[in-house]
């Protein structure tokens, strides 16, 4: 006969609970930083914002230079629209119009709008120049 002693009592297993929500916590921190790291090892370029304002106003600048560059090939013909834009086209340019204006008021005679472009024209290249 198996005798037992009354002060020992018998041993009670517990079973220790997984913790399930703390396991898939740091499988997420550590999914999403491998995934990060991935990421940034792709060789790719996100152009920046300056990067896009930059690259519409070469393309603005591009156009306008093409329109320049039609205006004056096809000429005015005393035409006052045509020789208004080509006056403000140059100006915006960064080219003095005063000599296209001198040019046009000897053939054309005299408009005020062009006479304006040109003499802002001084104003305007001298700001573009210090920039």
């Amino acid at each position: 006969m198996t005798s037992s002693s009354p002060s020992k009592s018998p041993e009670i297993r517990v079973r220790q609970r997984v913790p399930w929500l703390s396991l898939a916590g740091i499988l997420l921190v550590v999914t999403f930083t491998l995934g990060s790291a991935a990421a940034n090892m792709l060789p790719h370029h996100i152009p920046t914002k300056h990067e896009l304002q930059r690259a519409e106003q070469n393309a603005l600048i591009a156009e306008r230079k093409l329109r320049i560059a039609t205006l004056l090939a096809e000429g005015d013909r005393c035409r006052i629209e045509v020789a208004r834009e080509l006056a403000r086209a140059l100006v915006f340019d960064g080219r003095y119009a005063v000599p296209y204006a001198d040019d046009y008021e000897r053939r054309c005679g005299e408009d005020p709008i062009v006479r304006r472009w040109a003499n802002a024209s001084y104003r305007w290249v001298r700001i573009a120049k210090r920039y």
